[in-house]
């Protein structure tokens, strides 16, 4: 099927299923100008697939036809973004991580000189684009943790293809303690912890009951280590908290009380394991990591998970725990 042969409106219907032919026509139809327009008018369908792929369409057009647009119309579609991670906030995961994917690649283009402290002014406006719109606390932490998992990650792949861009790199780094912040938050909603404080955010606490939640907080924790945490007075605060939740989360394997699951395990020990491993970390703060190292690793809870896996026959398991031990002993002997 060609782009002749239906116009706009039957296009969005054979979207809707989606049929193959509308599936082939579609990259040819993203080159258009009208699909600018048409990815917006997708978006407020109320079809899945329609809005997937009108929030596909405007990752697209803009990573590959930005030049394309006046200056005018550049600035003009940050708004428009922002109103639309909102307004998928509480859909579907795959539509919202698909707007949010637009929203970063727009931020890619213009921070810093057209949009500086992107990620605390972006987390802002979700958070007031939430609360006029009547969307829950929840939505709005749905929005922003995924936000907060693509973002390093879509910088790390943009730095890992160009030249190195300060202006971005400086940026990232001054949004790492927020970044931080909010996802310790998320991340200490495990059942049994007590890390959680009044100013802990509403939306951190909800999704903090969530397993799947807080194992995607740890993924972007790992994401966010990428660029180098910049003094111990932030560093030290987290691997503490990090190891706190790891001793929880072994009480619970031990107990076989349900409340973590494998996955969350791993991206906890993955984000420990990364800390401590890091030769850089070692040379900046072997007295301050060096000594809560030894602290919490020679606690009784890491020898009893070790003995646990093994009178469990739990080979996986016992590996994911003695790696981060095995990674500090390398480093810090």
């Amino acid at each position: 099927m060609s782009l002749e042969e239906f116009d706009l409106q039957s296009f969005a219907q054979a979207l809707s299923v989606p049929t193959q032919e509308a599936l082939a026509a579609l990259p040819h139809f993203q080159r258009q100008s009208e699909a600018w327009h048409f990815a917006f008018e997708l978006l407020r369908s109320n079809n899945i697939n329609c809005r997937f792929y009108g929030a596909h369409t405007l990752h697209v057009k803009i990573s590959r036809d930005w030049d394309t647009l006046d200056s005018e119309r550049q600035a003009g579609l940050r708004g428009e973004l922002l109103r639309a991670v909102v307004e998928q906030s509480d859909g579907p995961l795959s539509v919202l991580n698909k707007v949010n994917q637009a929203l970063v690649a727009y931020a890619l283009h213009t921070i810093p000189t057209a949009w500086s402290r992107f990620l605390g002014t972006a987390i802002e406006g979700i958070q007031q684009g939430a609360l006029q719109a009547g969307k829950s606390s929840t939505s709005a932490g749905h929005a922003i943790v995924d936000l907060l998992e693509l973002f390093p990650e879509e910088v790390n792949r943009t730095l890992a293809g160009q030249a190195q861009r300060g202006g971005l790199i400086q940026d990232v780094k001054e949004s790492l303690p927020l970044a931080l912040e909010l996802l310790t938050g998320v991340v200490c909603g495990l059942p049994g912890s007590t890390a959680t404080t009044s100013n802990t955010p509403e939306f951190c606490r909800q999704l903090g009951q969530s397993a799947g939640w807080r194992t995607r907080a740890w993924k972007a924790i790992l994401q966010w280590l990428q660029f180098g945490v910049p003094s111990d007075t932030l560093l030290v605060p987290l691997l503490e908290m990090s190891l706190r939740q790891l001793e929880t989360m072994a009480m619970a394997q031990i107990s076989g009380s349900g409340v973590v699951d494998d996955d969350e395990v791993r991206a906890a020990a993955a984000a420990v394991d990364d800390i401590v491993s890091n030769t850089r970390t070692a040379a900046q703060y072997t007295r301050t990591v060096g000594s809560l190292g030894l602290t919490w690793f020679g606690k009784g809870w890491m020898s009893d998970v070790l003995k646990h896996c093994a009178s469990v026959g739990d080979g996986q398991a016992a590996l994911v725990w003695g790696s981060m031990l095995v990674s500090f002993g390398e480093t810090y002997s």
